[in-house]
């Protein structure tokens, strides 16, 4: 049998981005090159200046750019997925696996290494824009599969009817491929089209992290898993109760 690929439905009104950057004219030349897309485009220097924005004003992407060594990037967006479920792209000028590993283990979507030019700038933006939208769009608004309820409007899960847990962008489309096809073993390129696009822009590495993510978020042991069972070779396999 094969992966059954959920249907997207396209949006039509102008996506947001968040800009939290602690340098000015960086800042500023990232947000005229998205509005010139009509894309709205939200600043901020610090996390501090936030306060609560991310979660009135909704945005379908945030971008941190930290250039000081006084702030912490990764520190930033762990306070930054505390707000939204938005895919964060981090821009980095370290390109140090455990740095980056660390990143996403906080919950970053991608980190991109710096120097980036303007059109990969735009081409990373219009890429996670698309799977962000496109996300929220699912449909059905709720899909229940054994122990899970998944709120797709929300991008939460109920797990058991009682314990509920936010997922960030990538955990919820994972989350939902599992479970439109329970109890079948995925092959993980099938996984990765998916998750993260028909452009095939994941791969097996960026696949693992986030299983081990959402993991750690629905498993009572993640050393024994009882729902996301690996398939050696394969891929995975996702157990309902």
């Amino acid at each position: 049998m094969n992966a059954y690929l959920p249907e997207i439905t396209p949006y039509f009104d102008h996506p947001t981005v968040m800009i939290v950057c602690d340098d000015e004219e960086i800042a500023s030349i990232w947000a005229h090159s998205l509005r010139k897309r009509h894309i709205l485009a939200i600043l901020s220097s610090t996390v501090l200046e936030l306060d609560g924005q991310s979660m009135t004003e909704l945005p379908d992407l945030v971008i941190v750019d930290i250039n000081s060594p006084k702030l912490d990037g990764i520190d930033i967006c762990r306070q930054i997925r505390i707000e939204t479920n938005a895919p964060i792209l981090l821009f980095t000028p370290r390109n140090n696996e455990t740095h980056i590993l660390e990143a996403y283990q906080t919950g970053v979507d991608e980190c991109v290494t710096k120097p980036i030019s303007p059109a990969l700038f735009l081409a990373k933006v219009n890429s996670w824009l698309r799977r962000s939208r496109s996300a929220s769009a699912i449909s059905p608004k709720r899909l229940e599969v054994g122990d899970f309820r998944l709120d797709t409007t929300h991008r939460q899960v109920m797990i058991k009817q009682s314990t509920i847990v936010k997922l960030t962008n990538l955990e919820f489309r994972l989350l939902y491929f599992f479970m439109v096809n329970p109890s079948w073993i995925l092959e993980s390129d099938t996984i990765v089209e998916w998750v993260w696009g028909y452009a095939g822009e994941g791969d097996s590495v960026l696949l693992k992290n986030v299983v081990y993510r959402l993991r750690r978020k629905i498993e009572p042991d993640t050393g024994q898993p009882r729902y996301i069972i690996t398939e050696a070779g394969l891929g995975y396999r996702f157990l309902v109760t």
